[in-house]
């Protein structure tokens, strides 16, 4: 809680100073500082140092939002590159969590002192695990704070589907995507333990449903929907396989996130071209018609062949006119 409070708080006051330093009117009313400081805190283990949040939170709110002009003129995500860059500054304090135990409680001092271990996914990755599936589908295993509770996250994405607050391409494309590729190419576990594994780890459930399906950067396109949900799962599992990158799906985020209005040029494109495809296919289709029927013609007896010519053509001539 104090992790959550202390980047929500430095979230909202470098929005302000920003704000302030733009000549420019702070939004009271705008959630968004609040909900990119939870979103960033509960990635980061519950063992982060204060220092490390309030630089990652104020990195957020101000480099990566108001350096490229405001909350509309963001390039990258600016959870996932606040979270990427603490990560690459301070792996032992960001990539080392607390291993969780009933009624287990941590210090509240800055600094710990405690043993602090590698994720449960950095470990599926390498072998299959002990866990009993209760301690997996509850989230009781080391880990970002809001990523590890899969059962959790699945309600509030049903719930959000219902009130159609996120896509639904985006959303089914990238869960058939991630367990497709999960089952044909295994990483360590096989068959449904693969894809239990794929939706359960990685934080990929907690990124899809709070943050790739964010309608700031999502296509607008329904087939572009697809092809983001596709590419996000695609990345992120070519990421984990062969970089042994344990939050893969972060920055796979950060990556699919620059490209929302190409994936919707695309899809257009590939419309634009089936439904050209599909005229042209009908036209052929129908001028054979057509030459089938004259080509019969030919074939009449002598003094048929012209009633049968002039009719036909009264007949055609009728139906161009309807």
């Amino acid at each position: 809680m104090i992790v959550v409070a202390i980047s929500v708080v430095t979230s909202v006051l470098a929005e302000y100073i920003c704000t302030s330093l733009m000549r420019r009117k702070y939004d009271w009313r705008d959630p968004s500082p609040i909900a990119n400081g939870i979103m960033l805190a509960l990635l980061m283990p519950a063992s982060v140092p204060y220092g490390v949040m309030i630089f990652a939170s104020a990195f957020m709110g101000s480099v990566m939002k108001y350096a490229f002009g405001g909350h509309n003129n963001r390039i990258f995500h600016p959870v996932a590159t606040a979270y990427l860059f603490s990560a690459l500054c301070w792996p032992s304090s960001v990539l080392r969590y607390p291993t969780p135990s009933i009624f287990g409680s941590l210090s509240l001092s800055s600094s710990l002192t405690d043993a602090l271990d590698r994720s449960f996914t950095h470990y599926v990755d390498v072998s299959l695990s002990s866990s009993s599936w209760l301690d997996i589908v509850w989230g009781r295993l080391a880990g970002p704070m809001g990523t590890s509770c899969v059962i959790l996250i699945l309600i509030i994405t049903v719930a959000l589907y219902c009130f159609r607050d996120i896509p639904a391409p985006v959303l089914f494309s990238a869960v058939a995507t991630e367990v497709l590729l999960f089952i044909c190419f295994p990483i360590s576990a096989t068959g449904w333990q693969a894809a239990l594994y794929s939706i359960v780890t990685g934080s990929f459930m907690y990124v899809l449903t709070f943050m790739v399906c964010d309608p700031c950067f999502t296509p607008s396109n329904g087939f572009g929907q697809t092809l983001y949900g596709i590419a996000y799962a695609l990345i992120a599992f070519l990421l984990r396989k062969f970089s042994g990158y344990e939050d893969s799906s972060v920055l796979a985020l950060m990556i699919v996130s620059i490209f929302p209005t190409e994936f919707d040029r695309f899809a257009i494109f590939v419309i634009d071209s089936l439904s050209r495809f599909r005229d042209f296919t009908e036209t052929k289709i129908r001028e054979r018609q057509i030459y089938r029927r004259f080509k019969k013609y030919e074939n009449l007896p002598d003094g048929t062949e012209s009633e049968v010519t002039e009719e036909t053509q009264e007949k055609d001539g009728d139906q161009d006119e309807t």
